[in-house]
């Protein structure tokens, strides 16, 4: 992840964290400070470098690797958590579209037509598994093409159910048929809905 997506008191405080279970008291304060001097507007590959420079001790050359896997995980934890605070806004500005919504719904309607009604209910269940694993909250009670499971999805997640579909038509047909099927989808969304944007579906 990109290391600006931090500020200078954020990198602080996850370096702090990182290594207070090896420094104590004014041992970190000067660490820390030294820190903000000299590599406060680097990015995060040169932690390396300054760990080098710091543990100047046997005992701190010997937890050196331990330190830096520690100060990765917390700068790490705390990017996370910027992001979180970060993506409601993306939502927002996403194009919150009634033509989006219907065209992704008529993009769900072709692939289901083209498969088997043998195969649909592994098919759907199948599809609601791995977007399940990949974090959403789907409706289990409603098929994944009827207007109810469609309309709990967020406009941002319409691309990954594509792809998640995809995969799992791979599966079951192989991925000559899938390229052909999801084309064709393509085609047919991009006569009837010509102001969409497909960037924002596939």
């Amino acid at each position: 992840m990109p290391n600006e997506l931090l500020t200078m008191g954020q990198k602080r405080t996850a370096i702090e964290r990182g290594l207070s279970q090896y420094l104590k008291g004014i041992a970190l304060e000067r660490v820390l400070s030294y820190w903000e001097q000299e590599y406060g507007d680097k990015p995060s590959f040169v932690l390396n470098r300054f760990l080098s420079e710091v543990c100047n001790t046997d005992e701190l050359r010997f937890y050196r690797k331990d330190m830096l896997r520690q100060v990765l995980f917390e700068i790490a934890e705390v990017e996370k958590q910027v992001l979180l605070q970060v993506k409601p806004q993306v939502k927002q500005e996403a194009l919150v579209s009634a033509q989006l919504s219907d065209a992704f719904m008529q993009f769900v309607g072709c692939v289901v037509k083209a498969v088997a009604q043998t195969d649909f209910t592994d098919f759907d269940q199948d599809v609601k598994v791995r977007l399940t694993d990949l974090g959403y909250a789907v409706v289990e009670h409603v098929a994944i093409h009827e207007s109810d499971f469609i309309s709990d999805l967020p406009i941002v997640s319409y691309s990954q159910v594509i792809t998640t579909m995809y995969e799992v038509y791979c599966e079951f047909y192989g991925p000559t048929k899938a390229d052909f099927v999801f084309a064709r989808a393509k085609e047919q969304i991009k006569q009837q809905f010509m102001d969409v944007d497909l960037h924002q579906l596939i």
